[in-house]
Order: C-alpha cells, then sequence, then structure tokens
C-alpha cells in the first residue's frame, strides 16, 4: 500500500491546521493509502518515522511549513539513501508564496478528492533547492529592512499570524531601521556596495507583498536571481518598492540584477549584522553564504 505523510501546523488558519489534517488522513485511506499524520514540528522527523514506500508527503500551512518539511524530508531521505517524496502544499498562511506560484487554488467543499486525485495522477513541478547558511529554502532571502519586520513580528507574535500583524512591527521597524550599509558578492565576484541598501535572493518573482522583486526568476532554471537595491532611508525604500510593484525597479539607477549560483552577502562596517529572513521566516543576521543545492524538490501540482 502506498503511503503518504501528511504534516500539519496544528496553529495554522487559527486551528484548522490539524482539522483539515484528518480529513486528509480520512480521503486517503478511503483512496487506498495508508496514510499518516505529523502534527509535531518537522525537525522532530526522525528517521525511524520515515517509513519506506512514501508516496508522496502533504504539507498544511504557511510558505515556512513548507520549507520546513522539505528540509527535514531531504535531510532523512538523503541519510537514508533514498529519494526525497514530491510535496503537496495546502496552504493555510499568510502569504502563501509557493502556492501562487504554482497557481493551486483547492475547492474546500472537494478538498479531500482532490487531494487524491492529484497525488493519483497530478503533474509534479520540479523547483530548484537553495541553501542560506545551511538552511533549505525554496523562495526567497531578503537582507535589510523587510528582514527586520519579519524579526519584529517574530519577537512580538503570538499564536497564528494575519497581514494586520505586519501593521505594529512594520511601524516600529520604520521608526528606528538606518538602513546600514551590505556588501553582495556573486560567484566570486563583487557587484555591490559597501552601501546602504537592501538585498533579495531567490528561486521565485513573487514577494508576501504581491511585488515582483525579481521579475525574471525561474523556479528551475539552475540560477538563483539576485537583486541588490540602494536605498538610505524609509523615502528611499518606498519609492523602489513602489516601483518593484510595476516591475520597474530593476531598471533604477544603482540598482543591481542578475543572475548566479553562489552569493556572499555581509555588512563589514555593521558588527551586529543586518537582519535576514528566509521564506518569511527570522534568520539571524549577515553575514550569509548562499547556494544553489545539486538537487531539485519534486511539488504535486492538480492537473
Amino acid at each position: 500500500m502506498d503511503r503518504v505523510l501528511i504534516f500539519a501546523n496544528p496553529i495554522a488558519g487559527r486551528g484548522l491546521g490539524e482539522a483539515i489534517a484528518y480529513r486528509i488522513r480520512e480521503g486517503l485511506a478511503a483512496g487506498g493509502y495508508d496514510a499518516r499524520m505529523w502534527l509535531l514540528p518537522p525537525t522532530e522527523l526522525t528517521e525511524d518515522d520515515l517509513p519506506t514506500g512514501v508516496t508522496a508527503a502533504v504539507a498544511i500551512g504557511g510558505d515556512g511549513t513548507v520549507r520546513a518539511v522539505a528540509e527535514r524530508l531531504y535531510v532523512l531521505a538523503t541519510a537514508a539513501g533514498r529519494e526525497t517524496p514530491p510535496l503537496l502544499i495546502i496552504p493555510l498562511g499568510t502569504a502563501n508564496l509557493m502556492v501562487r506560484h504554482l497557481g493551486i487554488d483547492w475547492d474546500d467543499d472537494h478538498l479531500e478528492s482532490q487531494v487524491v486525485s492529484a497525488i493519483r495522477d497530478g503533474q509534479i513541478v520540479w523547483v530548484d533547492a537553495a541553501r542560506c547558511n545551511g538552511s533549505l529554502f525554496l523562495l526567497m532571502v531578503g537582507v535589510g529592512f523587510d528582514a527586520a519586520v519579519v524579526h519584529e513580528l517574530s519577537r512580538v507574535r503570538r499564536g497564528p499570524i494575519s497581514y494586520a500583524s505586519y501593521v505594529l512591527p512594520a511601524a516600529t521597524v520604520a521608526a528606528s531601521y538606518r538602513f546600514p550599509p551590505v556588501r553582495v558578492e556573486v560567484d566570486g565576484k563583487m557587484v555591490f556596495g559597501p552601501e546602504d541598501g537592501v538585498v533579495f535572493v531567490g528561486n521565485v518573482r513573487e514577494y508576501g507583498t504581491g511585488f515582483p522583486f525579481l521579475p525574471q526568476a525561474r523556479p528551475d532554471d539552475g540560477l538563483l536571481d539576485i537583486c541588490a537595491m540602494p536605498c538610505s532611508n524609509l523615502l528611499d525604500a518606498a519609492r523602489l518598492f513602489l516601483l518593484a510593484a510595476a516591475g520597474e525597479h530593476i531598471h533604477e539607477e544603482g540598482v543591481v540584477y542578475l543572475k548566479g549560483r553562489r552569493v556572499r552577502i555581509d555588512s563589514p562596517l555593521t558588527p551586529a549584522g543586518v537582519p535576514v529572513q528566509i521564506d518569511g521566516d527570522a534568520a539571524g543576521h549577515t553575514p550569509v553564504e548562499i547556494d544553489l543545492m545539486p538537487v531539485r524538490m519534486r511539488l504535486i501540482v492538480p492537473r
């Protein structure tokens, strides 16, 4: 019997994550699958909990949950000499960038049957996997103002979040952020700075705000897209963010946009470092080493 692992963030969707996991398990069982749920953090999954014969894994939650599940499955499967099972996403986060990028739109009234059909005969989409300081990511790394907002949200959050949850952290950061200088090296060549600014590195064009900060990005081209934008104050940042809404920011003077495989970002004039976020989660401070991994993750998309 084919096995499916179901990962759910219990607090995602204000508590709906666990309920949806039970629905999916029942639907898969009725469809002839051996469906097993995992409601703990993905990092607690051990090799003994990853049985052989796993046909697919289901991740219920936001982009952070998807990243954590993908990373843990990759680590365990690689250690066991197996192929990482393909991943199907049920979005319950705030931005849900990966689902938006893939164009997935589940019908809640028929969710169980749609999931069974997708696992049985859905399409497989390949997505480049990359690492930031050793942590796997699938979407984007942000360095600078946006990451500072994510860090502040992480500090004050209590339970599930929505777009409204970002308002106070964004206001707090806007009142105090000083846009420290950053320096960017791509494939061994210095391309930006040290200069006041923000940096985005990733696989997909979309960002949490919906702005296409990486408008030329493709998730399967074997390259990372890098965009470094000079800005020294909030007005500069606001102007660039508005230009990004139309994809015009890459033509502005001083903006560096290119593709590469290895990226280093540091802040030599800021001993404490500059905030970093990975797929919407706070991820420490610079310096960071980003590189493509020699593997692509498989994602299941309904036909």
